[in-house]
């Protein structure tokens, strides 16, 4: 097993983690004015199908290359610092800003949708309280996979040969749409909507994003791996699936995808994991490589970029609610939303920091 060398920190991965987290104000304010479905809020006055498509192609990509980063660094920890300091990294820097979230930033959010009619009471359900904070849960919940014999596993499966660990890697990569569909069979999803918000925010999502963070997590682990995605038939390999698979994603966001044939769903399945795992590579290639000399600048939106990701959820839907008013075109409505969620999460930030129990509350060092 090769180890990647010497280097310290790895600064521009770090900038990338924070870039995907702090896109989400944009993904967001697009949904808004999204003609296609109906976001926490939605505008009826300002929709726009290009502004939308534009934005949404990052959301094809944007968390599970977050995982795979966060793969990369727990595998980083564990190997350097052992289970201990990672177990209580993760109860601070992922689970005190999960708890603190539901408890203070989603149960206003919740409040609020409730107080002013946009969602009717008997409509709140336990996504409404974890809403975008599920990204914490479920990286806590791989975060104690890690403390199993992840490594013993890991090398375990090295022993197969290529076609077998592919055949493996189809069959997890297939594992939660699988269940999904069995489930379904035997327990309508329509008859048990409880049931399935508990499958998919402590199942569903923790095996789909998993993917994601041991390939992260083999990386750092195997110097030969990403030697292997450096090269340059490989690279030109997924800037091929990458075009590919999200101008197809994005041609067919209007699709009820859930209603279509189940080939058609299974196929949907792979060209989504392709394309994302595509980018994923092809991403940290680039901010891994590249020398991004830390700034003041781009340290402060390294550390605000937890902070900015909790709190635009909540503003963007005051926002999107207090400004929907007649006399805009959408453009002028988004770029509204965009600049004045930025802001209102950036000063978000700055109380935050200021005070040692908020710190604490949201992981802050």
């Amino acid at each position: 097993m090769l180890m990647i060398a010497k280097k310290e920190y790895y600064y521009g991965l770090d900038q990338l983690r924070a870039l995907l987290m702090l896109i989400g104000v944009l993904t967001h304010a697009a949904s808004v004015i999204s003609p296609f479905y109906r976001w926490d809020y939605h505008s009826d006055r300002y929709q726009d199908a290009l502004i939308h498509n534009i934005v949404h192609v990052a959301h094809f990509f944007r968390v599970e290359a977050f995982f795979l980063i966060a793969g990369f660094f727990s595998a980083m920890v564990l190997l350097k610092k052992g289970k201990h300091y990672f177990l209580k990294g993760r109860y601070l820097r992922v689970f005190m800003p999960l708890i603190s979230s539901i408890l203070l930033i989603n149960t206003f959010e919740v409040w609020f949708v409730v107080r002013h009619d946009i969602t009717p009471w008997e409509n709140i359900g336990i996504g409404n309280f974890i809403v975008h904070a599920w990204f914490l849960l479920t990286l806590m919940i791989i975060s104690l996979v890690c403390l199993l014999p992840v490594d013993k596993f890991l090398d375990y499966l090295s022993g197969f040969n290529r076609f077998i660990k592919l055949g493996l890697f189809i069959f997890y990569m297939y594992l939660p749409f699988g269940i999904k569909f069995v489930l379904n069979m035997f327990v309508p999803m329509a008859d048990h909507p409880l049931f399935y918000s508990f499958y998919g925010y402590l199942i569903e999502k923790t095996l789909y994003y998993s993917i994601y963070f041991f390939i992260g997590y083999i990386i750092y682990r195997s110097e030969a791996v990403r030697i292997f995605f450096n090269k340059k038939t490989v690279k030109a390999l997924l800037w091929g699936i990458t075009v590919t698979g999200l101008t197809y994603q994005t041609l067919t966001i209007g699709e009820a995808k859930e209603s279509l044939p189940f080939t058609m769903r299974a196929i949907n399945v792979f060209i989504q994991h392709a394309s994302a795992i595509s980018v994923s590579l092809l991403l940290f290639n680039f901010f891994f490589s590249a020398s991004f000399p830390p700034s003041r600048s781009v340290a402060f939106l390294v550390r605000s970029a937890i902070i900015v990701y909790l709190f635009h959820h909540p503003v963007l839907i005051v926002l999107g609610y207090y400004f929907d008013v007649p006399g805009m075109t959408p453009f002028v409505y988004f770029m509204i939303l965009v600049t004045c969620g930025y802001l209102l999460s950036f000063l978000s930030y700055l109380i935050i920091n200021g005070n040692k129990l908020t710190r604490f509350l949201f992981g802050l060092k």
